[in-house]
């Protein structure tokens, strides 16, 4: 299976309708997707007449978003630092993408300076990703070395959900923040089959995690399987939602 192909069936399972329904869309603006993958938020905000322009690094996700949405405009650029016209962008949207980022606060700071002062900014991130229970205290402590060394090595920030409203705040937006539901991320009791398999496959993607556990990952994931395959299995893991619009005197 494609990495398109594993993005587009997580697609239903993810609470993007609550997400959408909060932000301040008006026809005829103009939104920046900022890891746009696939393109299918993409397509959801042109159905509402908006003018899209999605970025992502990955030039495969870039195609299949450019099929999906023939209207919108796609390029291949790092979020890291992004080469587009300030004060332009009437929208800002981004998913999952905030956790990669080098400076996280830096990176966001910036590209609120895209938009106009009326603009609003979209921002949805997981919080403590490998957040579920009952694991044993030894996996327990693996997961925070683990999160500390992805943290260090500026690979990915497990912790990012939680930073995102205060960093808004300081740039000068007011911020609604919402948990999301989310049938793979968070959920609680038993997982479905085809979410135990989004799992394992989700393990086998993560290079890092494979490096730093060594010998000790099968068990950890094993143990994890086990623990969302459990009744009693809950997740403190978090799909967060920050909706910001400018603060004004």
């Amino acid at each position: 299976m494609t990495l398109v192909d594993e993005y587009t069936k997580q697609f239903a399972w993810r609470d993007w309708q609550t997400a959408l329904s909060k932000c301040p869309i008006v026809p005829g603006q103009r939104v920046l997707d900022l890891g746009c993958g696939p393109g299918a938020i993409c397509a959801a905000l042109i159905a509402r007449g908006v003018q899209v322009t999605g970025i992502d690094a990955d030039t495969e996700l870039l195609a299949e978003a450019q099929r999906q949405c023939p209207t919108g405009f796609f390029e291949n650029q790092d979020l890291n630092s992004l080469r587009l016209p300030r004060g332009r962008f009437d929208g800002l949207w981004s998913s999952f993408a905030v956790a990669y980022l080098r400076n996280l606060k830096e990176v966001v700071v910036n590209w609120t300076q895209l938009l106009t002062n009326d603009a609003w900014i979209a921002i949805v991130e997981i919080d403590d990703l490998l957040g579920h229970e009952p694991l044993s205290q030894d996996n327990r402590q693996l997961i925070a070395e683990f999160y500390e060394d992805a943290l260090r090595r500026k690979r990915y920030d497990f912790k990012a959900g939680r930073k995102i409203r205060p960093i808004l705040e300081s740039a000068g937006f007011e911020v609604e923040e919402i948990g999301l539901n989310d049938q793979e991320l968070s959920f609680n009791g038993v997982a479905a089959p085809e979410i135990l398999q989004a799992w394992r496959n989700r393990f086998d993607r993560m290079g890092g995690l494979k490096t730093f556990l060594g010998e000790k990952y099968r068990h950890f994931v094993e143990e994890f399987t086990e623990c969302i395959s459990s009744e009693n299995h809950h997740a403190r893991c978090k799909v967060i939602a920050c909706i910001g619009t400018r603060r004004h005197a």
